[in-house]
């Protein structure tokens, strides 16, 4: 481990984007991928959306969204459990129809309606079907750690522009342009389908003797998953009340928002490491620096609540979550090179990113924010102590 801490601090910055095998095609599936959890991504700009434009109210506008990302997980995680001999590019295709005709439907029919939840909720099926078909389609290559850098990357630079955009011209967008802009971006999701190709689905020798259930329910399967909830649990738990922590140790609105802003868009980096770390390390000890950083960054701001700490933990925060989710998702297509455990891992990390905030509130009463933070801690902790198991099981392969 010390030599990884060693190799980070000292090797010579070298161009990432050399000539990467299957670039174009990792383009595409991660742009897929994204666009099929939009709100996830655009949470807060879309509650805002809808409140301020479609009369929603806020406790509705935030089941609304919960509801239809549960919708995406249960139809991720079930596909991922079916997807044997499927194909995936013409499931992904009727997905992403379904979802078309939906949210231009949504863009006239926004409201606290029983059809608007209903509509919904039919989309975020729609979605996860789409979304666990690109997803695991990154596995079938063999360089799949730079398509799910990618697929991370993408992530903080789409949320990025829309948690920008939408805010300052939401006069103009309102909840029609909201959702007609969503449903274009989902056409051109549609048109990229054609890089699932179908010779990607068909199982190899490898995979003939387990079922997607088969191979999801084994041990190395069932510690990556529970490790990648863990994981999102601990980052959504620290970055629920991260901001509120700001507030109560009176620092303005403006340090905030230019600290939560350079967290972010250091995920972008944070993602593409990969590229540089590669194979040198395996990804256990990748995944141990990333958990390390966090648990660094939250121990500090513990001890010490003044704008720069507050700033210096921002910015490692948003670096480690980035850093550490394209090895999780690598070591997932590790186990299973079909996709089958990626695409379950995917959608169960939906409901360890809901379960954060929820655990969070509940050790937070008054102002107490800092419990959040002793709570991401020991997550963090968790997590690790998973992976570092996982790793010793998987020794040969990792």
């Amino acid at each position: 481990m010390g030599k990884f801490f060693l190799w980070m601090a000292i090797e010579p910055k070298r161009k990432i984007v050399h000539k990467i095998p299957n670039l174009r095609i990792f383009l595409a599936l991660s742009f897929i991928a994204v666009i099929t959890i939009y709100p996830v991504l655009a949470l807060p700009v879309m509650i805002g959306i809808l409140m301020d434009h479609a009369g929603m109210s806020s406790f509705s506008a935030g089941w609304l969204t919960s509801i239809g990302t549960l919708a995406t997980a249960s139809a991720g995680l079930l596909m991922s459990i079916k997807m044997d001999n499927k194909n995936l590019q013409k499931i992904s295709r009727f997905g992403l129809i379904i979802a078309i005709a939906i949210d231009l439907l949504s863009a006239f029919t926004a409201g606290a309606t029983i059809i608007f939840f209903f509509i919904r909720i039919i989309w975020g099926i729609a979605m996860g079907v789409a979304h666990a078909a690109s997803i695991s389609s990154i596995a079938h290559y063999d360089n799949y750690k730079h398509g799910y850098g990618i697929y991370v990357g993408l992530q903080f630079i789409v949320s990025g522009i829309a948690l920008y955009i939408v805010p300052v011209y939401s006069d103009l967008i309102g909840v029609t342009g909201f959702f007609i802009g969503f449903a274009v971006l989902d056409f051109f999701a549609l048109l990229l389908t054609k890089f699932l190709t179908s010779e990607y689905n068909q199982p190899s020798r490898e995979y003939k003797t387990k079922s997607g259930l088969g191979v999801i329910i084994t041990v190395p399967a069932i510690l990556a998953i529970i490790g990648f909830a863990l994981f999102e649990a601990a980052n959504t738990a620290q970055f629920s009340y991260i901001e509120r922590f700001g507030v109560i140790s009176n620092i303005t609105e403006h340090q905030i928002g230019l600290a939560l802003l350079v967290g972010s868009l250091l995920g972008i980096p944070g993602a593409l490491s990969i590229f540089v770390i590669g194979d040198k390390f395996g990804l256990v000890k990748p995944l141990t620096f990333g958990f390390l950083l966090a648990i660094s960054a939250l121990t500090m701001i513990l001890l010490s609540n003044n704008y720069t700490t507050y700033f210096i933990t921002s910015c490692l925060l948003g670096f480690s979550w980035s850093f550490c989710m394209p090895f999780i998702e690598s070591l997932l297509a590790r186990i299973d090179r079909k996709g089958r455990v990626v695409a379950a891992g995917s959608s169960i990390s939906f409901f360890g990113s809901a379960l954060g905030p929820g655990i969070a509130a509940i050790v937070v009463s008054g102002d107490q924010y800092r419990n959040s933070f002793v709570l991401s801690i020991c997550l963090f902790l968790v997590t690790l102590l998973i992976f570092i198991i996982l790793g010793k099981k998987m020794k040969k392969a990792l």
